[in-house]
């Protein structure tokens, strides 16, 4: 079985030409690892779910530490994983004080019987099942600081890799983003997972695709595994993983042609971002219709390539 491994670093309209080289080596890092344990025979599920942890501890995306904040200056963290052997899936929202938000998701599809948790309900599971435990301010750096400020002065709500932040000269470019990761294994299992800080200067509660078995994150043997960044209302409104599930099963579109017409929707409602997606055959696709959006991917040379522009 050919092995299959894409993640993302979020997407936004980010002008084009910047270097970004701390984000490209990060990517091709992370996406080494997560590849290397595919070839010593780890499962999809693991796979997706270590990337995801790695891209979380990496400041310079919007997951984890350096995860965009709140208007109230807090960080409200989601994730979510799913297994495409079986369609179990966990997912939490809300959080911000469990070190790992991936980690918790799986254990919510692993050690309990429901499917999404949220906030200190989460945080309470987490802590009953041992995982580690942090402080709100473990998340923050100082770039989402000043993002924040920023966005407060201009008045917006921003995706990760928008341009309109005025961040300290020594920040890179000012580009951050949601994460996730996609894999299929020897075995021919999908997986994926995604985790996110949101908005910059979202309302306080505010939740979106990611956290969402269906829209954000999905995965099934029979036809595709999948995880967005972007505008979640918009993600939400097109029932976008689910969507491209449908077309390829019962449509029989290919990869392609499925994540471009979901996205296409996602465009009518206002939306901007892209996907990550791997299907049942290997077919490997990265669309987005915003600017740029930050990934990876090893396809059938094996290699790990990296791209932020079209």
């Amino acid at each position: 079985m050919m092995i299959r491994l894409a993640i993302h670093g979020g997407a936004g309209d980010a002008a084009g030409g910047a270097d970004h080289a701390a984000h490209r080596a990060a990517l091709a890092d992370i996406a080494a690892e997560a590849l290397a344990w595919l070839r010593e025979g780890r499962s999809a599920l693991d796979a997706v779910e270590r990337a995801v942890v790695l891209l979380e501890e990496c400041p310079l995306f919007n997951a984890g530490v350096g995860a965009v904040l709140n208007r109230d200056g807090q960080p409200e963290l989601d994730a979510s994983i799913m297994d495409g052997a079986t369609r179990a899936c966990g997912a939490v929202t809300g959080i911000s004080r469990i070190r790992s938000p991936v980690q918790l998701a799986r254990a919510v599809m692993e050690k309990s019987p429901h499917v999404l948790f949220m906030g200190a309900g989460a945080e309470a599971l987490g802590r009953e099942l041992g995982l580690p435990e942090v402080t709100p301010d473990y998340f923050i750096t100082e770039e989402r600081f000043h993002q924040l400020k920023d966005a407060h002065r201009r008045g917006v709500i921003a995706l990760d890799h928008d341009p309109a932040f005025e961040l300290p000269a020594d920040a890179d470019g000012g580009a951050f983003g949601t994460v996730g990761a996609v894999a299929r294994d020897k075995d021919g299992h999908l997986a994926a997972a995604t985790s996110t800080g949101g908005l910059t200067n979202k309302h306080p509660g505010r939740v979106g695709d990611t956290p969402l078995v269906g829209v954000g994150t999905f995965a099934d043997d029979k036809t595709v595994a999948i995880s967005c960044t972007g505008t979640g209302e918009a993600f939400i409104r097109a029932g976008f993983g689910h969507h491209i599930h449908a077309r390829i099963a019962y449509s029989d579109w290919d990869l392609q042609r499925a994540c471009d017409e979901a996205l296409a929707q996602v465009r009518a409602y206002d939306g901007r971002g892209g996907c990550i997606a791997i299907d049942r055959d290997g077919n490997i696709a990265l669309p987005f219709n915003s600017r740029v959006m930050f990934r990876a991917w090893a396809g059938d040379d094996g290699r790990v390539n990296v791209a932020i522009e079209k």
